[in-house]
């Protein structure tokens, strides 16, 4: 068993009290957790390596419990979390406080690696490939060209999308599209069968019917969770505690969105950097160069998730939000801010400016815009697939100019400790390439310029969100605050009740 973390990673204590915040002299409403400096200090080990941008290196440990959700081993496993069961419902979060924010980060690792199993065997079936996808559910999202469904190999993804949610598309720096599959966990897809959400009749005759969309909650059981608030009544603010289990209990609703790059034909790019599949992508013939349907064959490797999670703590009503990316994507921004400026009406005035020349390639970063020039800027030409690598071609065939992509936000630096000790746990494993952008979670009741009261306050990704990320509404659970079905009922954080959207 690994020495645990002690007192400046111990759980939120209702009697520390609380402290009101004053900026510039005014008053922030509401209550943040208080932080006792000598005890709570971040880790007092770490150490910075130069020209890492914002992530540090730590050296310390977790305990074994922190790996799986169960609490039952030392190592990441296939038990998925339900709840986080630290949070305090009596606690309001103004801020994103490096004690508070460690159980959601847990939560996002414990989630992300109990999908992926089995760990050791990466080319075999993980447990995310046996949820439906959103084409699967919803029969009025078809594929372009449905004779693609057609012999698909058993373990081979059948992928269509390739817009971003601004209606963007991206291609990374060997002129390949990236292409998006939103997949539903068996709890979330039941749920929409059961209420006959999976049709336009049916979602307007729910919204007729007075109903709220009401997605399954994950809780535990209430004898775990009974102990978990005992013990963290009990607990002095510097104790060494053990990990509460995430589980067992009840599995809520649980929605997956993935990027996926088509990787260029050179077992090197491949060998042991991404989780990798066979794909066919479906494609009609007005999104071809010659004009002809097509089922292109290819291997795609994961350059981006968002994993999204209702759950009964955390105000879970409105979800928990974790973003993962692959530690190869992009640079961070030369101007990049932290995740809580909420100060500043306009935190990137002048857009996500290039750092200039960098010491490793990037998938979606070539250098090409000059230091201190805005990047992330989106291609304005209208683009076709082509037959062959490069895939993404101008109507006229030629190769267009990939975008300098940068990642605007820095991570938390809780965030990148348990990066750090994940990464390290994983070692050996293709999964210790990928990082945890953030996990958001509902801790206040919100209001400017708390937005819905999400901590931390933005979060976005650079291969799902590449050309928004310097938007005001740059946020995950904000922007899905406002979903809707397409009968106009309000959709419970999802758009996936919107399949024409």
């Amino acid at each position: 068993m690994s020495r645990p973390f002690t007192s400046h990673m111990s759980l939120p204590n209702p009697a520390w009290g609380f402290a009101r915040v004053v900026v510039r002299g005014a008053l922030i409403a509401g209550f943040v957790c208080a932080i006792a400096p000598a005890l709570l200090a971040q880790n007092a080990d770490l150490k910075r390596a130069p020209g890492d941008g914002d992530i540090p290196v730590f050296t310390d440990t977790y305990a074994g419990s922190e790996f799986c959700a169960d609490g039952s081993g030392d190592a990441p496993c296939a038990v998925a979390p339900v709840d986080v069961p630290e949070f305090d419902a009596s606690f309001v979060y103004r801020f994103l406080a490096y004690h508070a924010q460690r159980p959601f980060d847990r939560f996002s690792w414990q989630a992300f690696t109990s999908l992926m199993v089995p760990l050791d065997q990466p080319d075999q079936k993980a447990h995310w490939e046996t949820f439906p996808t959103r084409r699967d559910l919803f029969d009025e999202v078809t594929y372009p060209n449905p004779a693609c469904k057609d012999d698909l190999p058993d373990g081979t993804l059948l992928l269509a999308s390739y817009l971003q949610s601004t209606g963007d598309v991206l291609i990374d720096q060997a002129g390949n599209f990236v292409l998006f599959e939103t997949r539903i966990n068996p709890v979330a897809a039941n749920y929409i069968t059961a209420n006959t959400l999976q049709t336009g009749p049916g979602r307007a005759a729910f919204a007729k019917s007075g109903q709220a969309i009401d997605f399954p909650t994950g809780h535990l059981d209430p004898e775990m969770a009974d102990a978990v608030k005992l013990a963290s009544a009990n607990a002095a603010p510097n104790a060494d505690l053990v990990i509460p289990a995430a589980a067992p209990g009840e599995m809520g609703a649980q929605l997956l969105k993935f990027a996926w790059r088509i990787l260029p034909n050179d077992v090197a790019t491949q060998n042991d950097r991404y989780v990798t599949r066979p794909a066919w992508i479906s494609l009609g013939g007005d999104q071809t160069l010659d004009g002809q349907a097509k089922c292109l064959d290819v291997t795609v490797g994961l350059v981006g998730m968002h994993l999204v999670q209702r759950v009964a703590s955390g105000n879970g009503d409105r979800w928990i939000w974790a973003s993962f990316e692959h530690v190869d994507n992009v640079p961070l921004a030369a101007n990049a801010r932290r995740p809580n400026s909420i100060i500043t009406k306009e935190p990137f005035e002048n857009g996500c400016l290039a750092p200039g020349a960098v010491d490793q390639a990037y998938a979606f970063y070539g250098g090409k815009t000059a230091s201190g020039s805005p990047a992330n800027q989106p291609i304005s030409d209208a683009l076709k697939w082509a037959d062959d690598a490069p895939y993404a071609r101008l109507s006229s065939g030629e190769i267009p100019t990939s975008p300098d992509i940068v990642r605007c936000w820095r991570l938390f630096s809780g965030t990148a400790e348990s990066n750090f000790v994940w990464q390290s746990k994983l070692s050996g494993s293709v999964l210790a390439n990928y990082m945890l952008l953030g996990t958001q979670w509902i801790g206040n009741p919100g209001g400017a310029p708390f937005g819905v009261g999400e901590v931390p306050r933005f979060l976005t990704n650079s291969t799902l969100e590449s050309f928004m990320q310097d938007q005001d509404d740059a946020t995950c659970l904000g922007c899905h605050a406002r979903a809707t079905s397409d009968a106009g009922q309000i959709s419970n954080f999802t758009f996936l009740l919107d399949p024409g959207s």
